[in-house]
This record gives structure tokens, sequence and C-alpha cells, in this order.
């Protein structure tokens, strides 16, 4: 038996997402989140994505994924089945390696830890915290108005603000979600569930899923009609939204 010193050094391996704690009635893991300079964001996981397996080994919790990351070594070749947009895909990716805990079992400031999860920054600037709610706040307005009201071009750009301020504060549990570069997504929970605003390259698409975290709807947001072609019930939630 290795020494617990020398187990606690052991290299970990990395993956780079965040999976949904909300089970999929359809089974799989609901990628919430892809970490920057993450193996999956280089091998082009994205949010909204199922991840089905990792490695070989199904995965229908997000305790599944650590367990098959404990199984792994950074360097290793993975192939990785997942769900998009209802159709099957397979991915291969290098594992990294997690990077380690500071001493005495403390991180610093915004350092990635596991595969999963990043902590807190340990100080987050008031000016960085008022100009990310200050967007959100936008964004919110602006879907609110829909369908006449909303400006797909204004909302990627205070999108890609707080991609831009989130990148710098790191920030948990806002609602934020990175992607590939020029990709950002903002998670807005509520009583029926879970709705997504995606903007890339100045379109928009809104992600509708359920109590179970079930993908029902894709909404693209980009052109007047397909604005006026959202549903009342989903129109009702958005001008909810706080």
């Amino acid at each position: 038996m290795l020494p617990l010193a020398a187990a606690a050094e052991k290299p970990r391996a990395m993956f780079g997402v965040v999976a949904d704690e909300v089970p999929l009635q359809q089974g799989g893991v609901l990628v919430r989140a892809v970490r920057p300079d993450s193996p999956a964001l280089k091998a082009g996981i994205q949010p909204g994505d199922v991840l089905l397996s990792l490695g070989g080994k199904s995965v229908s919790r997000r305790a599944d994924v650590h367990a098959v990351l404990l199984t792994l070594i950074p360097g290793q070749e993975v192939e990785v089945e997942l769900l998009r947009q209802g159709e099957h895909c397979r991915f291969c990716v290098v594992l990294a390696e997690r990077p380690q805990r500071g001493r005495a079992g403390h991180a610093s400031a915004g350092e990635a830890v596991g595969g999963d999860r990043v902590l807190r920054p340990l100080v987050v600037e008031p000016a960085i915290r008022k100009a990310m709610a200050e967007h959100r706040r936008e964004v919110v307005r602006q879907l609110a108005a829909l369908p006449e009201g909303l400006e797909p071009e204004a909302v990627t750009d205070h999108l890609q603000a707080i991609r831009h301020l989130a990148r710098d504060a790191n920030p948990q549990g806002r609602g934020w979600m990175l992607g590939e570069a020029g990709e950002v997504s903002l998670q807005f929970r509520d009583a029926a569930g879970v709705l997504v605003l995606h903007g890339a390259n100045n379109r928009l698409a809104l992600l509708v899923y359920d109590e179970a975290g079930v993908l029902i709807q894709k909404l693209p947001l980009n052109t007047a009609e397909e604005r006026a072609s959202v549903s009342q019930p989903v129109m009702e939630r958005l001008q909810q939204l706080r």
C-alpha cells in the first residue's frame, strides 16, 4: 500500500465538464458547462450535450463521471459518447492532469480543482460583480420584450461582456457557461425547469429543459418569424425572469 502522502500526490485525470445534478429521463448526464482550455473543450464537447459514456463506461449521474475519472490517468485517450440535439456523437478525448491543490488542502483564488468544478475566488471585485449584474439585467429585459423588442446583436454583445468579466472574476454559480471560443450561454432556472440562452456570432437560441433536465425545445431567436413562433408558455416564463 502506498503511503498516504504518495497517494495524495498521484496525478489524477481531468476531463473538464460541469455535469448537471438533475437526472435525465432518457439517461446520461447533461453537460451544463465546459471548462476553458480543458480536454473536453478541445475535443468539441459543448454545453447542452448529454454525456452517455466515458471511456466505455455508462454514466447517468454526476457521481458516475467522478467515479470513471478516478480509474483513468492523465494523457490517456478515451472515447466519449453523447447525444447532441438528439443525434449520437462520438469524440476522442486526451485527458489532462488535474491541477493539484495548494498546501494544507487549499487552492489559490480561481484555481481549477478537479474535472468538474472551479473554486470561487477569494475576492471578487465589487465593480466586476456590478458590471456582470447590469449586463445580465439587460439580457433579461430583452428576453421579456419578445417577440418585437429583442435585438440579437445587442443580446450577444451583453453575453460576450458577461463572458469576459466571468473569465476575469471566475465566480461560481452565477448561471454563466463557457463553450467554444466566441460562444457563451446564460442559464435561468425556474419552477418549470431550466432556460438556457445560447449565443455565438450574433446568433441566438433558447434551449428549454423540463424539470427532469430533458431538452424539450430549441428555439432560434434570430429573425422576427422565429421570435414570433415562441410559444405563449415560454413567453410567460421569460417575462418572469429576474
